[in-house]
């Protein structure tokens, strides 16, 4: 309350500053009346200025004797009030002085307190942005200026609550602005000095149109605001198909470096990849001894809004775990038949066959099997849990997703599955619910061990998207290692490894901001996958009785059988030919590989990819194959798939 009641003071003092001059006015019109007009008009003015100066011409004395002379109620109310008006007016510079002085000191301490400082700038005002900035996190030697420009009229005490706690406030809307004035308000908000910016108005639409305002590439830099060397843009975009028109934006700059570093959010996806980070999707036979070959991935999606096709679509790369098991999922909503038929403009026809409540992999597309089954049912109906008691019954779940709104519902499903699950002996089953608008409840239900022993809450926004996670880029940190690595490394065929040892790497940050958004994808994808392949690669070695660092360096090592570690590359042993025929006969060699080239297929067809020539307007990759067929039709690009092992042998010399 306190807070709330200060922004009122400037309102008291310029009260009773009015009020102290009317009461000296009153007393200089009742003192002078022997003057003539002009000079009685100046004299009061001059006194009631005084007054404030600590210096009335009119001093209490005279006040006095003029209420003793006058025996009036009128004089002796004036005098009365003019004796305190007296000391009230001087309080009021005071007050003033003051203030005065506090502001010119707050810009001082603030020049020197933001020279060093990290700028923020943030477009958009809303309850995401709030959230965002209330669980920012202080990290002791990091200084922030975080500028928040919204085209919205804020009250005066929200603007003095942000301002209080070091936000710097501009309302105005650059969309608006004309070209004169429009680099002159970017500059006003810091954005030429910005290590990070973030355009997170509720409309993806506005965000595009903001985004436009930024520097492309070098050529735009002469008629656009010239960004800091290595900014990054954060740009929230809800909708699929404005996401496509940003990403084609950004990529129309070719094979250019880009002005800035452009990463597109999706709350649901950040909200999924925490959830599989949390509770690995493979979670439910971890310990159980079963061979990566019966990992079969059996995943149950209550809901098919944002949420639940976010959880389809990285289930489809983080569900393969080796080369020919499993991916079946079931979704279940009660409106599914229109959702699946618009879902379906994602895939295409070619990669996927779409048969009536199915979509299936083609065999000839990749090793393993993948179907989505959706089913139109209301959950809250007995024919559901029929439903899936006969699907149990033919394979049983290892994973279920419940994504819908209404949390009565989600917390009732979730009882019912757990209960069910217990009946037919699958107790360790992780259900994951969605508990976007009830913390009081979703609390409740992470301490209760006893009636939702199996349930797991997905993460609330809020506590994903995060300041401290936009400005530490730890979304896409590892990709860009991937990529670097993938970028860099260096195969080499014959005994002569010279021109590998004169290549120089190129920076991080600039070989990221050259590569397409699609490929920045890519990379996240292979990043996100690498802690399961991880875990893949010590249960193989483990299923084959081998030492999986011997191992390692037996194939990728300074002696190694398929590749030969020079210290600045990889020299193929023999020829291509060669290396076919060699990861043929290794066993754990070409599981993995097979696995990779499985799983990148899989992204790729998730992202609407077809087998074709090489075109990537038309989504064509020649690749998009079986391991066998690639064998036959690209061996050479067979090779990469085997980064992870050498990615690991790095890391085992370098301790």
């Amino acid at each position: 309350m306190k807070e709330k009641n200060k922004p009122k003071m400037g309102k008291i003092v310029f009260f009773l500053a009015v009020v102290s001059f009317l009461i000296a006015t009153v007393e200089g019109f009742l003192f002078y009346t022997e003057e003539n007009l002009f000079f009685r008009v100046l004299l009061i003015i001059q006194n009631s200025i005084n007054a404030f100066g600590f210096q009335p011409c009119i001093s209490l004395q005279d006040a006095m004797g003029l209420m003793q002379e006058n025996g009036s109620v009128l004089y002796a109310a004036a005098g009365y009030a003019y004796g305190i008006a007296v000391f009230t007016a001087p309080y009021c510079t005071l007050a003033v002085m003051y203030k005065v002085l506090e502001r010119i000191m707050h810009v001082v301490i603030d020049v020197r307190k933001h020279r060093n400082a990290e700028h923020i700038v943030i477009f958009g005002f809303n309850e995401d942005v709030k959230a965002m900035l209330d669980h920012y996190v202080k990290e002791a030697g990091r200084e922030l200026c975080v500028h928040i420009v919204t085209q919205k009229k804020l009250s005066s005490e929200e603007s003095y609550v942000l301002c209080r706690k070091g936000y710097k406030l501009h309302c105005f809307d650059v969309l608006k602005a004309s070209e004169d004035e429009l680099v002159y308000l970017l500059k006003k908000a810091g954005a030429d000095l910005a290590s990070n910016i973030i355009l997170f108005e509720e409309s993806s639409i506005r965000n595009f149109s903001l985004l436009q305002l930024f520097p492309l590439n070098e050529e735009e830099k002469a008629d656009k605001i010239k960004l800091k060397y290595g900014a990054k843009i954060t740009c929230r975009c809800d909708e699929d198909a404005i996401g496509e028109l940003i990403a084609d934006y950004y990529d129309s700059r070719e094979s250019k470096e880009a002005g800035y570093d452009l990463e597109i959010i999706s709350i649901p996806q950040l909200q999924v990849h925490k959830m599989y980070t949390d509770v690995p999707l493979h979670s439910y036979y971890q310990n159980t001894g079963r061979k990566l070959s019966e990992w079969n991935t059996r995943l149950m999606i209550v809901g098919f809004g944002n949420l639940g096709q976010q959880a389809l679509l990285q289930a489809m790369n983080l569900g393969v775990v080796h080369e020919k098991n499993s991916i079946m999922i079931d979704v279940f909503d009660q409106d599914v038949k229109n959702k699946s038929e618009i879902f379906a403009n994602q895939f295409s026809p070619d990669t996927f066959s779409f048969e009536e409540n199915c979509f299936r992999l083609k065999e000839e597309v990749a090793d393993g099997i993948m179907e989505i089954h959706f089913t139109d049912i209301n959950v809250r109906y007995k024919k559901y849990m029929d439903q899936v008691r006969t699907n149990i019954e033919a394979s049983p779940y290892t994973y279920v997703v419940i994504a819908i709104d209404d949390v009565n519902i989600a917390v009732n499903c979730a009882m019912k599955l757990e209960e069910l699950f217990e009946q037919y002996g699958y107790a360790d089953v992780p259900i994951m619910v969605r508990m976007d608008s009830d913390r009081r409840l979703a609390k409740y239900i992470n301490g209760n061990q006893r009636t939702f022993l199996d349930v797991s809450l997905l993460e609330d926004k809020s506590n994903i998207l995060t300041l401290n996670m936009i400005i530490d880029r730890t979304i896409d940190v590892q990709a860009k290692a991937f990529n670097h690595f993938y970028n860099n490394i260096q195969i080499i065929t014959g005994q002569d490894a010279t021109k590998a040892a004169a290549t120089t790497e190129m920076d991080i940050e600039k070989e990221w901001n050259r590569i397409l958004l699609f490929k920045r994808a890519s990379s996240k994808a292979a990043a996100y996958h690498e802690e399961v392949k991880q875990l893949i690669m010590e249960m193989l070695a483990k299923e084959n009785n081998i030492d999986l660092d011997k191992k390692i360096d037996e194939l990728v090592g300074q002696k190694g059988s398929l590749f030969e570690y020079t210290g600045s590359a990889w020299r193929l042993k023999g020829s291509e030919e060669d290396f076919i025929k060699a990861i043929k006969k290794d066993e754990f060699a070409y599981s993995l590989a097979s696995l990779e080239h499985r799983r990148w297929c899989y992204f790729m067809a998730s992202m609407g990819w077809k087998n074709g020539a090489r075109n990537s307007r038309f989504k064509q990759n020649p690749c998009l194959v079986t391991q066998e067929k690639l064998l036959e039709t690209k061996p050479e690009m067979c090779k990469y798939d085997l980064m992870s092992l050498m990615a690991r042998y790095k890391r085992m010399i370098q301790g």
